[in-house]
């Protein structure tokens, strides 16, 4: 019965070496061998039946003996199992630490071309000297070793060399037979490696929308000033996804207005995943923003120009600004020429000496012109005076939209911004013209002065 323990404690301590050197094995070599696998399965297959078989062994002890025979499998295993814990940890850690200590990387990990691209590069590439390296390329069922001669049709090698590090390969056109994974095993310090790298075929985005939302008021084709426009970019089934940005005309807007982008996929007939991405605006319309665009652009490199844009022209909707702009021109005939901002266009009348002169009217000497449109909300309204005007004639002028009504006074070739001048004004004038005819007083009698002294010494 000793030796039979014996003999059973020998085996599991065999298992336990052929499990250590089989976790050793996986993690040093990543790609193992049909062979190799098999000599792994099989021996743990052996160190599970003769842990077993330290059960079931001879039945038919006597109790006694089964019970002794109980008692020391059962404490074979609890001895063994932290031991066997701690060799799977090592190996862990080691084999860890040798991946690692290689630096290989793929470059780049993932690859988005477009279809029939030209010269694509793909690199496999280690911190060490490489001493050998295979490549399976898609659309290509071999493996071939990454040199000139081995290589199929159309695909070169690519890289500063094995010396260096180096493994790679160049696709002369790609198409969509090359979608798909490419891999490559590098052999480094008598260790086996592989990485990969994911190559996509690029989609071009639908052309660029832009949606208006339902809480953003709209009337007559127009938003009404003084609200917050809300409106999403959308770009839709792009592989990759596209890049959006947000401009007014021609100036980028501020991030702070821009949600989250939203992406969602969808899968096409051929299996392929196509994304969609969004994003939302809001944007806080004033009287100024009249006349411009806001406009969406994605971006992505398989459109032909890089982008797609979409534009949101912004009319908006004011009643007439309170500061216009005034031009009065002199004889022979006076022309009151005034640019009022408002939108939709308003209708103007005048009031002179106690007369009223509707748009495009003509009374005595007054001629009312029809509001000419100068475009963004701007127009242009004019009276023309056929008599001379006195300084202190008040004229007005009124323009009325569905939004809201402005009165603007002008007198005689002065603007007077909706308020009628003080008449100190004039006495200002009179001492700015007093005061200039002392000062000529005082220089005269200073230079005669001057003159007299220099005769008088000489």
């Amino acid at each position: 019965e000793k030796s039979q323990r014996v003999s059973a404690s020998v085996r599991a301590s065999s298992a336990d070496n052929s499990l250590v050197r089989s976790c050793q094995l996986r993690h040093s070599i990543p790609k193992i061998n049909k062979r190799e696998s098999r000599a792994h399965l099989s021996s743990v297959a052996r160190f599970k039946n003769r842990v077993s078989f330290s059960w079931s062994w001879d039945m038919n002890l006597e109790p006694s003996a089964w019970r002794r025979r109980t008692q020391s499998s059962k404490s074979a295993l609890v001895t063994s199992a932290p031991a066997w814990w701690w060799y799977v940890t090592v190996c862990i850690a080691l084999g860890g630490s040798l991946v690692e200590s290689q630096g290989l990387q793929a470059i780049p990990p993932r690859l988005y071309v477009k279809n029939l691209s030209r010269n694509v590069n793909l690199l496999c590439k280690s911190d060490k000297p490489i001493e050998d390296c295979s490549v399976k390329i898609p659309g290509y069922l071999q493996w071939s070793t990454a040199d000139d001669s081995s290589l199929p049709s159309g695909v070169g090698p690519y890289g500063d060399g094995w010396s260096k590090g180096e493994c790679g390969v160049r696709l002369m056109v790609v198409k969509s037979a090359n979608e798909g994974k490419f891999l490559c095993n590098v052999t480094v310090g008598g260790q086996v490696f592989q990485e990969s790298i994911d190559i996509s075929l690029a989609v071009t985005p639908e052309p660029t929308e832009i949606e208006i939302g339902k809480d953003t008021e709209i009337s007559n084709g127009g938003y009404r000033e003084n609200q917050t426009l809300t409106a999403r970019c959308i770009s839709e089934d792009a592989v990759p996804m596209s890049n959006l940005t947000w401009f007014l005309d021609d100036e980028p807007l501020d991030r702070s207005l821009l949600g989250e982008i939203q992406v969602r996929n969808r899968t096409d007939n051929k299996g392929k995943t196509l994304i969609t991405v969004e994003q939302e605006l809001r944007y806080f319309l004033t009287a100024q923003d009249n006349g411009k665009r806001i406009v969406c652009r994605a971006s992505h490199f398989a459109i032909g120009k890089g982008f797609y844009r979409a534009f949101l022209p912004l009319n908006i909707h004011f009643a007439p600004l309170p500061t216009p702009t005034v031009d009065i021109r002199g004889s022979p005939n006076e022309m009151i020429n005034v640019t009022i901002k408002a939108n939709p266009r308003p209708t103007t009348s005048w009031y002179v000496k106690g007369q009223t002169i509707e748009e495009g009217q003509s009374i005595g000497p007054y001629q009312a012109y029809i509001p000419k449109d100068l475009g963004n909300g701007n127009y242009q309204v004019i009276l023309k005076i056929n008599e001379p005007t006195e300084q202190t004639e008040l004229i007005e002028l009124q323009a009325t939209n569905g939004l809201g009504s402005r009165t603007y006074v002008i007198k005689g070739s002065k603007y007077l911004d909706n308020e009628i001048p003080d008449d100190d004004d004039d006495d200002d004038e009179d001492n700015k013209g007093r005061n200039g005819a002392v000062f000529w007083l005082i220089s005269i009698w200073t230079f005669c002065t001057s003159v007299i002294f220099t005769c008088l010494l000489r």
